[in-house]
């Protein structure tokens, strides 16, 4: 039974990551087809330049498109989407070259101004519900909790997206 257990668990793993976890946060690896340079060029291929102010229609062709950089062996990206999700990762990858294959280490976390309004939201939100009192309890437990859940909604909608999408562009083996 001990000697089953690594192999279920990576065929678990190697199934894209497809689980919701209760953290917003995502780490793996993809074993690409393609070498080192043809990665990193299938990636910087479907990069446009970072705007603040983006207009985009709902559309498939979208899934392919991701704004940001590629620099040296690393990338950060965002997937620009046609509607607006404000839980969307931040994907962050270093490309490490495996003879006539690829090492993609991906790490996708929410960005910093959400855990900042997170942070600051759940801050105040407890100071109020502490001072005044007990007998709305529940809705200090009940909030906060509804907030977490769109919170992971919004991110494994988008992390599950983008991880296939990845799998895809990098020819995953």
């Amino acid at each position: 039974m001990v000697l089953v257990a690594p192999a279920l668990a990576e065929k678990r793993l190697g199934r894209g990551g497809r689980d919701v976890k209760l953290i917003p946060y995502h780490r793996f690896e993809i074993v690409s087809a393609l070498p080192q340079i043809e990665a990193l060029r299938a990636i910087a291929s479907r990069i446009e330049e970072r705007k603040w102010f983006r207009i985009t229609a709902m559309s498939a062709a979208n899934d392919e498109r991701f704004a940001g950089t590629v620099t040296g062996n690393r990338f950060s990206i965002t997937r620009i989407m046609g509607y607006r999700n404000s839980f969307a990762p931040v994907i962050e990858g270093v490309v490490n070259e495996g003879g006539r294959f690829s090492r993609v280490m991906v790490t996708m976390r929410p960005s910093i101004f959400v855990a900042i309004f997170l942070a600051f939201f759940f801050t105040i939100f407890f100071s109020i519900t502490l001072g005044v009192g007990s007998e709305i309890l529940w809705f200090a437990l009940a909030a906060p909790l509804l907030m977490y859940a769109g919170v992971l909604f919004g991110f494994w909608l988008e992390a599950n997206k983008i991880e296939q999408t990845l799998r895809r562009i990098l020819k995953a083996t």
